[in-house]
């Protein structure tokens, strides 16, 4: 079930099945900013992230001595959200445990994604809760894709923008893991990433702990541009595919993937949170265009 929303310059659309953003357009001009699932390179758009951020070691983690299955970024992206609410600018969607997910994930929890179409683009917010007996562990993030280039020009006219100074370092994703111990310094003038053809050929560019809660995709042909906005993300992923590829993905996470010496077990996974039963967690992303 697709579910559309529209107000004033904007007009969204979204999946029911992974509560995912599939369209944001700009009614005045026809931009569209989402990128639109092409297979021959990437077949989503926007996928929500849920109990995990990227993908486990061998994909399995251990729990109270047992072993459980999860496939890279969790199960959430796969699953038939109910649509909750829908109306005008605003709609809000809803995943909930079952036998569906106990197999793969020992908890009982809810989650709640709303979208609400704003002036300047678009909010999705996060509202996990457990509805459990005992503590929960998870993983929540953002994987949203961006055409680019989308304000005229060539791949190389674009780069990335840190909203503020940082000094981080890029750790590697290889294999679906996070490489231990292998980092680099990319950030140009410490607010800066310029795009390239072989930029991704290493794959995801994961920071940590990045001081910024705004970052923007920006060129240098005109004053465009594409910003999410955060409340504060302990980590960012950058990715797209190899030999450029028309989208990049701006990727908040509350999480992190198992890196090459994870131990399995899912309490200490690096990043990972934790939830008392009753308990909720808010968090989501804002897309703005200017």
């Amino acid at each position: 079930m697709n579910v559309t929303l529209g107000k004033g310059r904007f007009a969204a659309r979204i999946s029911s099945l992974g509560a995912e953003l599939q369209s944001l357009v700009d009614t005045e001009t026809g931009t569209e900013y989402i990128w639109q699932a092409d297979p021959s390179w990437w077949k989503a758009s926007a996928p929500v992230l849920f109990p995990i951020v990227g993908a486990l070691k061998d994909n399995r983690y251990r729990f109270d001595g047992r072993e459980y299955e999860l496939p890279p970024h969790g199960f959430a992206r796969g699953s038939e959200f109910s649509v909750v609410a829908a109306a005008g600018d605003s709609s809000r969607l809803e995943l909930v445990s079952g036998p569906q997910t106990g197999t793969k994930y020992p908890f009982d929890f809810g989650l709640i994604v709303t979208f609400t179409v704003e002036g300047a683009g678009i909010s999705v917010r996060y509202d996990v809760r457990n509805t459990g007996a005992s503590l929960m562990y998870f993983s929540i993030g953002s994987h949203p894709a961006f055409n680019l280039p989308f304000a005229g020009g060539a791949l190389e006219d674009y780069f990335f923008e840190f909203g503020s100074p940082e000094k981080l370092e890029r750790h590697y994703y290889t294999d679906n893991l996070v490489v231990a111990g292998k980092t680099s310094l990319i950030i140009e003038d410490g607010r800066r990433i310029s795009f390239t053809k072989s930029l991704f050929d290493e794959g995801c560019l994961i920071f940590k702990a990045p001081a910024s809660k705004r970052f923007s995709l920006r060129n240098r042909l005109n004053p465009r541009s594409l910003t999410v906005s955060t409340e504060g993300s302990p980590y960012l992923g950058l990715w797209s595919k190899p030999n450029g590829a028309p989208f990049v993905c701006i990727e908040p996470w509350h999480g992190l993937p198992d890196s090459t010496d994870s131990s399995g077990e899912l309490s200490l996974k690096e990043g990972i949170l934790s939830l008392e039963p009753g308990s909720g967690f808010l968090s989501g992303y804002r897309v703005e265009i200017a």
